[in-house]
Formats: C-alpha cells, structure tokens, sequence
C-alpha cells in the first residue's frame, strides 16, 4: 500500500514537471516572437517561472503560468516583462515599456 502511495505521488511529481517544461517552452517562444517583432531583446533568450495561480471558473478550476523575463530596448536592460500561459488559451506576453504597456496574444 506504501509502495502505490509512493508511486502515485511521484507519478503525480512527474506530470506536474512536464507541464513546468512545456508551459516555460510556450513562454520562452512567445517572449521571443514579441520581443523580435517589436524590435527588443529577449536576455538571455530564457524566461523564470514567477508564479502559479489557481483560478475558479463557474464550476470549473484551472490554472496558470506566469513567467517573467528581461528584455532590453536601444542597449539598455529593461525588465517587466511577462507571459501568461492558461491551458486551452494562447499565451499573452505582457510588456512594460517607457512608452506604455504592451499587451499580445500570441497565436
């Protein structure tokens, strides 16, 4: 009995990283894609996992991703940027510019 608990546990511990990986892949794509088409630069072409958040739709629960990443316009580093990545949703890359914010759903 022990040893299902275990294996349950870690099959559990399994899929939850598989869904880390590929939400950060999403986001790093994304980031990039934004990052090119408005002329900026994507640091270090990664993207950190800032937080998990549980939402409540109707009857229905489900989460998201946001990941966070540096960028740099003319030269200079900049931060602000995120992606939120909603299962069954495409991801939206937030931008914090000097000129305003920058809101993409990137399909």
């Amino acid at each position: 009995m022990t040893g299902l608990l275990i294996l349950t546990l870690a099959g559990l511990a399994a899929i939850t990283w598989w869904h880390l990986l590929k939400g950060k892949e999403k986001a790093r794509r994304a980031a990039s894609i934004t990052c090119r088409e408005y002329g900026l630069t994507l640091m270090d072409d990664t993207v950190v996992l800032d937080s998990v958040q549980l939402k409540h739709n109707g009857h229905a629960r489900n989460y998201s991703l946001k990941y966070r990443f540096d960028f740099a316009k003319d030269g200079i580093l900049r931060t602000g940027g995120s992606v939120l990545i909603t299962p069954g949703h495409h991801p939206t890359v937030i931008i914090n510019t000097s000129d305003g914010q920058l809101i993409q759903e990137i399909h």
